[in-house]
């Protein structure tokens, strides 16, 4: 995917092959007017590009590719054949091309692709370092429907990080200004509809949510994903729970037989409604539901399972099924060290942490907690890492560490100025 101007193309075939820049000009281009193409001064005329592909033996449609051209059919590349495992330093290598010509319309696509995966992966840092740069591309590109996926992204960067009230603010203002248009992008309105549903839910305002997320009823006729309308079904049940409306059993079927033969999505609307279950009339049905969802999800050494786990192995922790959660977590650290993935090894780590804790083995604790805060210290955003030396504060404190525990609780001070 490397990207070079016309010039350089020119000059590296040039040099490769031994010639100087009068062999080529022969006496039909002046060396100067050569030296200028070269350097990217000068944009070459066709027959100057034909006389040098003959010259250098180079595919002459190669050789008229600007970068703009090149840029354009990277990001084609970049969507059709998503690789995870390069995507970052492929992403930043185009965008940084693209900002550098002023090229905003796909810096912007390369930015928002970019921001996309670093949310897939968690990594809430490198989205909070890019948040300035991605608004700078945003209004540079000078796009309405841009400025609608820059809200919808940075949404989704504050559910990420728990900050729902301003997620949910950024939702509202993409589906206000969604339902004000005439001709409406329905799939880009049922989304914001939906995550903003979410946020008011997971805020606790479950008649609220349900409201809002009501206004896709009548439009969800236009969503031709069966993956997506179950999502939204299975948001109204984990609603009706929490209202007790009578209407979960109704939505529980639906959502299921949506997804009747995607064992993956169907766990999770399991658990989802397990999660909900919890401090309600039914929260002795809770624990099956989980249960249920962990011996559906196939395991895999794969990301998404192991971030379905450690989702599970954090509710487990909440409701004290200590045993399980030990016993899963023991599991997953070692798919997490597998994967080389320091979101989920940290994860892994803190849980290992939170349980040594709770069995009153403090020392096993301690050293635990060290770990995953280690790894904290390079991939966490501010916020998490205060609240972290917060709980290794305590933690010292229990274990009658003054001077270590006074040293954390200084840092999480000065964290918090800095915020």
């Amino acid at each position: 995917m490397e990207i070079l101007s016309i010039g350089e193309k020119i000059k590296r075939t040039r040099i490769y092959k031994g010639y100087t820049l009068k062999d080529i000009c022969e006496e039909k281009i002046s060396v100067s007017k050569m030296s200028c193409i070269e350097n990217g001064k000068i944009k070459p005329e066709d027959w100057i590009l034909e006389l040098i592909s003959n010259k250098l033996g180079m595919d002459i449609e190669y050789l008229k590719k600007d970068v703009r051209e090149q840029l354009k059919f990277n990001l084609n590349e970049v969507k059709v054949n998503y690789n995870k495992t390069s995507q970052a330093e492929i992403l930043k290598y185009n965008l940084d091309y693209a900002e550098e010509y002023k090229y905003y319309d796909i810096a912007f696509e390369f930015m928002h692709i970019l921001f996309s995966y670093y949310l897939e992966i968690k990594d809430i840092k490198s989205c909070q370092d890019n948040t300035a740069r991605y608004y700078k591309l945003c209004r540079n590109s000078d796009s309405e429907k841009n400025k609608l996926i820059y809200y919808m992204d940075i949404g989704k960067y504050f559910y990420a990080g728990n900050e729902y009230f301003q997620a949910a603010s950024y939702y509202n203002n993409v589906r206000k200004t969604l339902m004000k248009n005439e001709s409406k992008d329905y799939n880009f309105l049922i989304s914001a509809i939906y995550e903003e549903a979410n946020c008011i839910f997971m805020m606790g305002q479950y008649e609220n949510a349900y409201e809002i997320l009501n206004k896709i009823i009548d439009i969800i006729k236009f969503i031709n994903d069966s993956c997506y309308k179950a999502k939204i079904f299975n948001l109204l049940g984990r609603l009706s729970i929490g209202m007790n409306n009578g209407k979960f059993r109704e939505f529980e079927k639906e959502s299921y037989k949506l997804v009747e033969n995607n064992r993956e999505l169907k766990a999770k609307f399991i658990y989802n409604y397990g999660c909900a279950m919890l401090k309600t009339n039914m929260d002795e049905n809770a624990y099956d539901y989980i249960n249920e969802a962990i011996s559906l999800y196939p395991e895999e050494v794969n990301r998404d399972f192991v971030h379905f786990i450690l989702d599970v192995i954090k509710t487990l922790i909440q409701i004290n099924k200590i045993s399980q959660a030990k016993e899963l977590c023991d599991k997953i650290l070692n798919y997490s060290i597998d994967l080389h993935e320091d979101v989920f090894i940290e994860k892994s780590y803190y849980f290992k942490a939170l349980i040594m804790h709770i069995e009153n083995n403090i020392e096993m604790s301690e050293m635990y907690m060290n770990l995953s805060l280690d790894i904290l210290m390079k991939i966490g955003d501010k916020n998490t890492i205060k609240d972290r030396y917060m709980e290794m504060g305590v933690l010292y404190f229990e274990m009658k560490n003054t001077s270590e525990s006074l040293k954390y609780f200084n840092l999480a001070l000065n964290m918090d100025k800095k915020i």
